[in-house]
């Protein structure tokens, strides 16, 4: 027998009279089978990846752009967005100093206390959105808005464990977009001086033409 051969093999033969071999045929096939499972078993100690926990890991990431923003944006941007010019031209400011409508106003805000990353009671956000319904200071305010439901709140309480990740998302305006309100204000502004022109054009064509039946006339 070689040395490479299972040692159930060579345990088993020397010690066998010729005459039972047959016998032991199935025997020997079973424990050689058995011989060579055994060396593809992986170490111990050394358990596979867990795949299907990975990918469901994976999939309970809170998305801060798909899912808290939207939160954020109607709930509590109208008080708490950067400084800006409004509609009207007015001077608008975020109150208590308070940006959420950018991941730089974000994380600043409050001197960085707004969001602690994995920490959510540590979190200014956060408690805010879960104080009580007719608490003072509870966001968004009762005058403003609803309170923002249990879901919405775990949901945000998630993100915030999980490490408060933005993603690609800042927050910050598109400047293509951006130059094309400004032109469509431009175009509008524009339609309306050819309409005026027009309008004039008409009242001056239709006096003179009255003009002249007035001088036919005479």
């Amino acid at each position: 027998m070689g040395a490479g051969e299972p040692v159930a093999i060579r345990n088993v033969l020397p010690s066998t009279p010729m005459m039972h071999l047959p016998r032991l045929v199935p025997f020997l096939s079973i424990a050689f089978a058995a011989a060579l499972s055994a060396q593809d078993q992986p170490p111990t100690g050394k358990p596979a990846t867990d795949k299907p926990a990975a990918e469901k890991a994976s999939k309970d990431k809170v998305d801060f752009a798909a899912q808290v923003w939207p939160i954020l944006e109607s709930s509590c941007v109208e008080c708490h967005a950067a400084p800006h010019v409004d509609e009207n031209g007015k001077k608008t400011r975020p109150k208590g100093n308070v940006i959420l409508d950018t991941k730089d106003g974000i994380t600043s805000s409050k001197k960085g206390k707004l969001v602690v990353a994995k920490k959510p009671n540590d979190s200014l956000l956060y408690e805010a959105i879960t104080r009580a319904p007719d608490a003072k200071k509870r966001m968004p305010p009762a005058k403003k808005a609803e309170p923002l439901t249990k879901e919405q709140t775990d949901l945000i309480k998630k993100w915030l464990e999980q490490g408060a990740s933005f993603g690609t998302w800042t927050g910050k305006k598109n400047d293509k977009t951006d130059d094309k309100k400004k032109d469509d204000k431009k175009d509008a502004a524009g339609d309306k001086s050819r309409k005026n022109d027009e309008k004039g054009k008409s009242r001056s064509g239709e006096k003179d033409k009255r003009n002249g039946e007035g001088t036919g006339g005479r």
